[in-house]
């Protein structure tokens, strides 16, 4: 057993945030229907196309689904996809503003079709607004959301799409919440996902200026700076929430507490004048008042040893510490691999993908990874069968008419 098996997911999504959500909930046991454009797919399919065997990469944010073909802009088409409607419980999409509904495929004729149905729609900046009509993408979203500003890199493009993954695992939560609610009144309803709200709901540095505003001057006046960029500071770094160059790379390192300063000072860097017994270092607050004295000592003291030498010596104190990895330490972590989030999914054409595991454990009802991304079309016969009860015949006309 699985914790959605009998949910059924119609998955009109393309690139990662729809995509994604899908994949969440597909790793949990829902039928998951991935449907596409016939002849190219998706975008990000389309996109993927001119390398030969890129599509692998797909199975990263596709995999257990099924994949159906369907024109929907085609009448006979959307015939068809009202009647898969009627069959499932939730609709995902990401398309660009205003395309559904150019299509007639709106949040309201599905509501009135399936008063059930769970209708999930992922934007840029959501179904209302200044900026609803505006596309987007991941880029975007962190860029107006504050990300890319709190991450003092508005000059670079972002390393990871948390625009769109974030986005999208907000989605999977939106809609169990629904599913939730719908087995209280028997009802589905819209979920509206901006993913420009989420990159807001996760800029830790704006919403913590924004609390702080009634008390800012008594903060800074506290600290003795402004208090916006104590921790995040290039000029004038906090010693004790900070990433340290050493011989071979970057050790980030967290020495909040009282005790881990003072375990930090005596037991692993033979500096017991600036234990909190010197009230420059009493507590947090002086340390940060007081990190120009000590900062240029750490720095140097980290600078001569590896990066696997602080690490041990860190945990060992239970001081929180981790080696900053790069793409192939991460590959091949031995923690990640402990907990099952290297993994390999097996696919009819390239054998053998990695793909990472999953992220949520449960222990009752655990996900597990069934199917590598389909192909385009892979299961129009099995899904059209199975749903809409269709003939052989019945595909073969579709097929010929370029529907599917």
């Amino acid at each position: 057993m699985q914790a959605l098996e009998g949910l059924k997911v119609l998955d009109l999504s393309q690139f990662l945030s729809g995509p994604r959500c899908a994949q969440l909930l597909g790793d949990m046991g829902a039928d998951i229907i991935k449907l596409e454009p016939p002849l190219w797919g998706e975008t990000m399919r389309l996109m993927l196309s001119p390398i030969a065997g890129m599509d692998r990469a797909l199975s990263n944010w596709n995999r257990n689904k099924r994949g159906i073909t369907l024109d929907l802009r085609n009448p006979k088409g959307r015939e068809i996809y009202w009647d898969l409607v009627d069959k499932v419980d939730v609709v995902v999409e990401n398309y660009a503003p205003g395309m559904m509904d150019k299509l007639g495929l709106t949040w309201e004729e599905h509501q009135r079709r399936n008063p059930r149905l769970i209708y999930c729609s992922i934007m840029g900046f959501g179904k209302t607004g200044p900026y609803k009509d505006r596309v987007a993408f991941d880029l975007i979203a962190q860029a107006s959301g504050g990300i890319m500003f709190a991450q003092k890199t508005p000059h670079m493009t972002p390393g990871v799409f948390f625009g769109d993954f974030v986005g999208g695992a907000y989605a999977a939560i939106g809609i169990l919440e629904a599913i939730l609610v719908r087995q209280k009144t028997g009802r589905g309803q819209l979920v509206d996902i901006s993913m420009q709200d989420v990159m807001y709901f996760h800029n830790f540095r704006a919403l913590d200026s924004k609390s702080a505003e009634a008390i800012r001057d008594y903060i800074e006046e506290t600290i003795g700076e402004p208090m916006d960029d104590v921790i995040t500071s290039e000029e004038r770094p906090f010693p004790c929430w900070y990433s340290y160059p050493v011989k071979d790379g970057f050790v980030a390192i967290v020495m909040l507490t009282d005790r881990q300063w003072d375990d930090a000072m005596t037991k692993i860097m033979n500096k017991p004048d600036i234990t909190t017994k010197n009230p420059k270092f009493a507590n947090v607050v002086e340390r940060i008042k007081s990190r120009d004295e000590y900062l240029p000592l750490f720095k140097e003291w980290f600078s001569q040893r590896t990066a696997a030498e602080v690490e041990k010596a860190m945990v060992e104190c239970k001081i929180p510490c981790s080696i900053v990895k790069n793409l192939e330490e991460v590959n091949s972590d031995p923690q990640l691999a402990s907990r099952d989030m290297h993994l390999e999914v097996e696919h009819p054409r390239y054998g053998a993908i990695p793909t990472p595991g999953i992220p949520i454990k449960l222990s009752e009802t655990p996900g597990k990874i069934n199917s590598a991304s389909p192909d385009l079309g892979q299961h129009n016969t099995e899904v059209y069968k199975e749903l809409l009860g269709m003939s052989e015949a019945d595909i073969e006309e579709l097929k010929k008419e370029n529907i599917i």
